[in-house]
């Protein structure tokens, strides 16, 4: 055990640390005034609390300000260097001076679970059993050397108190945080969305203008083409029989208020000094005998009707 101090400073596990009494199984150590915080709670094999004496912890921080304090069973647990098989297991720190763990009476002494305190011996006496040797005692032989560190160091209510409030902040800094960037990301997804929207609403609607207007188109184009094929046939038959009779007849200027069409009233001159009449040839034709005895003949439908459409005008 050469080496190991308590209450001074010592290298374990590489780095400068306090090893301080700390108690198995009960704060209690003889003062009533004493004030107790709590080192490690009750393990997962049935091995009893570690607490570690505040006004100790208090006297180590402002001898040793900022340097870690660590109780001397919790190293030990920690490493598994406490070993069993008797009624006392005794961790010698002087000659004949030491601490010990006290197993229950009625107990295999064979495990953690049946720890019933710790206390201190000294010049191997033991107040709760002045006739038991320490010497006859299971000893815990460790190497300093291959010590590790437990994973929290011994603190004061009060500190323990400030790291949870310190933990506790730290974690709503992070929640608010995710929040924020959830909020963030929300925020860009309903922008990206709406802007997505906006452009196929903006397509939709041209497409369905264009509709509109090819629709409109349709119903005009509808309404205006023809329900029957034309048939000219005769019409074209008087001005082949016309042109037949005389075919240097000849097409004057229309009188104004006279529409001359394919499919209305046609004006033909024929030549001076005609030999014959062309509207006692042609059925649908009416002639004026002109002054050089040319006829200016007016052709009509066979039916004689005057109201047609699709006009088409002859020039001279």
């Amino acid at each position: 055990m050469a080496g190991f101090s308590i209450g001074k400073p010592i290298v374990i596990d590489g780095k400068e640390v306090i090893v301080v009494r700390d108690m198995v199984g009960t704060p209690a150590s003889g003062r009533d005034a004493e004030v107790s915080s709590l080192v490690e709670p009750k393990g997962s094999d049935g091995r009893p609390p570690i607490y570690v004496a505040e006004n100790e912890l208090a006297r180590l921080r402002e001898n040793y300000p900022g340097m870690s304090v660590y109780g001397l069973w919790q190293i030990l647990f920690y490493n598994d260097a406490v070993k069993y098989g008797g009624p006392y297991i005794t961790f010698p720190l002087y000659e004949r001076n030491g601490l010990f763990l006290s197993m229950l009476p009625d107990s295999t002494f064979s495990k953690p679970s049946e720890i019933s305190h710790s206390g201190e011996y000294v010049d191997g006496f033991m107040s709760e059993n002045p006739d038991y040797d320490p010497e006859n005692a299971i000893r815990i032989d460790v190497d300093i050397l291959s010590l590790k560190l437990p994973d929290h160091a011994a603190h004061t209510r009060v500190e323990r108190s400030e790291q949870i409030r310190t933990e506790t902040n730290r974690r709503w800094m992070v929640v608010s945080g995710l929040c924020g960037l959830i909020i963030l990301a929300t925020v860009a997804v309903n922008y990206g969305l709406s802007t997505v929207f906006k452009s196929h609403m903006a397509d939709y609607s041209a497409k369905r203008s264009l509709i509109a207007d090819l629709e409109d188109r349709e119903a005009s184009l509808a309404s205006e083409r023809l329900l029957e094929r034309p048939d000219d046939q005769a019409v074209l038959d008087q001005l082949i029989q016309f042109f037949q009779m005389y075919p240097t007849a000849w097409t004057p200027t229309s009188d104004e208020g006279v529409i001359i069409g394919f499919k209305g009233t046609h004006l033909l001159i024929t030549p001076p000094d005609a030999l014959a009449n062309p509207a006692e040839s042609i059925a649908g034709a009416e002639s004026i005998i002109q002054p050089d005895l040319s006829y200016k003949v007016t052709l009509h439908g066979p039916d004689g009707d005057l109201s047609q459409n699709l006009q088409l005008e002859l020039e001279p």
